[in-house]
């Protein structure tokens, strides 16, 4: 009998910390799996090097993440900052880990008193579904390559309507290695799949076709069923109306097996729609999903590398907002000076009060949320990413900043006049489509008690290797993410008139963790401090 692994106390503590959460919605989870899965390898080494047996599946599983544990080879936390890393993390824990330790007589006898919770913390099939679905959101947003996403590597491509600031990117070349992150044939399929079954038949026949263009060049071993692949395929092209095409792939499958009842089935339905549609010219067209949608996009791919040089529009100054920065003024960049301003306050944040931030918000987070349609809390798909409140009581370094803001805004942050800081840890391919942070319309009768949010005050606790820039698409500005930077916009004009121009989204990481916290300030107790100005467009 092999005895109680020491470990054991370990994986329950990382274990609870995740209990009842999603793992694909905050990078931090994902970086806790990582640490799961080399405990797991572990665990099976040290059985096998006590004389235990394991099946050859769970034995070159553990073997096949020594690497992980090589400082020299990668930085473990880089893989899960890598959607394809973060993705195949997700499944080798989801279905390989899970399908072989199911093969174990004994699972206790190498894992140890906490097998039952780890089975039941594992990430589960929704999140390798949100992993697949995030990878998607990333190939829009980025225009990523889709041959470069599956030998592993982020390889972004410039629109040929993009600004002239936007630039071809391949990620991985920035980081000076390459990960070992291939996606296999089933990957691309489950791909296709993932997304036929939300009826997102646009991404449905981009993966299926690749699926089927990558069984037509090699003979693969692990190759899906040849039919399933093509009725898929045909089934997503006859929902986008390619009737042609779908009939073509029906015959295809029929010839492999003519008692297929299901192909066979189908023919003459496509036979007659193709019939009708004569010379139709048909392409594969991106569906229409919100306005402004494009340019969002375009902003989000110049933004991409933003934070890792000077900006062509750079305009710096030091600034003593209030006496306490009398003897060390604030490094302040002006990316726009009206309609809406929007400042970046460099190094307002110390590393030390940065980590504290993320320590006190790790254990509370919660899936992000919008403010629904009712005027309640409502779950979107695209707000990928996990919030908690850090109120001034909880400790002093919160207290600390809500003053700093204070001082830099002039402004008063006391509970009556802002609220807690919003920490928020973006997930995989977490992004925040266009939004105002003020409320209107029927949304003020459940969130303006204490007025409305006058400024924004937006701080960067870590930063990214790629993508995560705020963009202001009707006026065109992409702030991107600075570390221990605090990037300011002002929501409300002095008159208590609103600035629609203030409209900004959140881009999707591409590679990194990104952590930020939101310091809203409202109307209520500035009536002295920003007094309304002498005309009505102040």
């Amino acid at each position: 009998m092999f005895p109680r692994l020491s470990c054991s106390v370990v994986f329950a503590t990382v274990l609870v910390a995740f209990a009842g959460g999603e793992f694909f919605s905050a990078t931090v989870h994902m970086e806790g799996l990582l640490w799961v899965e080399r405990e797991l390898a572990s665990a099976v080494r040290n059985y096998i090097s006590l004389g235990g047996e394991v099946p050859p599946e769970l034995r070159s599983l553990a073997d096949g993440t020594v690497w992980l544990s090589d400082p020299d080879q990668v930085n473990p936390t880089s893989l899960v900052h890598n959607p394809i890393g973060a993705y195949l993390l997700i499944k080798r824990l989801n279905q390989e880990w899970s399908n072989a330790i199911q093969t174990l007589p004994q699972p206790q006898e190498v894992f140890g008193q906490t097998y039952d919770e780890l089975q039941l913390q594992l990430p589960s099939l929704a999140d390798l579904e949100g992993c697949a679905l995030a990878l998607m959101r990333l190939q829009d947003v980025y225009n990523l390559d889709i041959r470069s996403i599956i030998n592993g590597e982020i390889v972004m491509r410039c629109h040929p309507n993009d600004t002239e600031n936007c630039r071809d990117v391949n990620v991985a070349e920035l980081k000076n290695r390459t990960l070992p992150l291939k996606l296999s044939i089933l990957d691309v399929f489950y791909l296709g799949i993932v997304a036929q079954s939300h009826n997102d038949f646009y991404h449905a026949a981009i993966w299926l076709n690749e699926t089927l263009a990558i069984m037509n060049e090699n003979a693969c071993e692990l190759c899906p069923d040849r039919r399933d692949v093509l009725e898929r395929l045909a089934d997503t092209y006859s929902k986008l109306r390619n009737h042609r095409r779908a009939l073509e792939l029906f015959l295809e499958s029929n010839r492999i097996d003519p008692t297929n009842p299901y192909a066979k089935s189908r023919i003459d339905d496509e036979e007659y729609y193709a019939d009708l549609q004569g010379s139709y010219t048909w392409q594969l067209q991106r569906p229409w999903e919100w306005d402004g949608r494009d340019k969002y996009e375009e902003l989000c791919r110049a933004g991409v590398l933003q934070h890792r040089g000077p900006r062509a529009t750079l305009s710096c100054r030091y600034v003593r907002p209030s006496p306490q920065f009398n003897f060390g003024p604030l490094k302040m960049e002006v990316l726009r000076e009206t309609d809406p301003v929007i400042h970046i306050f460099h190094d307002i944040v110390s590393e030390t009060e940065a980590a504290r931030m993320r320590e006190l918000a790790a254990p509370k987070f919660t899936r992000s949320v919008v403010v629904g349609e009712d005027g309640g809390d409502a779950i979107i798909l695209n707000r990928v990413s996990e919030t908690a409140w850090n109120f001034d009581t909880d400790d002093p370094v919160v207290a600390k900043l809500s003053r700093r803001v204070d001082y830099v805004t002039g402004l008063s942050t006391k509970e009556a006049s802002a609220e807690a800081f919003q920490v928020v840890n973006y997930g995989l391919g977490g992004q925040y489509v266009p939004h105002t942070d003020y409320f209107e319309g029927d949304h003020i009768t459940h969130h303006i008690a204490n007025g409305n949010r006058v400024v924004t005050f937006l701080l960067y606790l870590s930063d990214v290797d790629a993508g995560g820039a705020t963009v202001f698409p009707k006026v065109g500005v992409a702030v991107p993410v600075v570390r221990n930077s605090a990037a300011v916009f002002w929501n409300m004009q002095k008159s208590g008139a609103v600035v629609p121009n203030s409209e900004h989204a959140g881009c999707p990481v591409l590679i990194g963790s990104k952590w930020i916290a939101n310091k809203w300030i409202r109307e209520h107790g500035q009536e002295f401090r920003r007094p309304c100005g002498l005309t009505p467009g102040e």
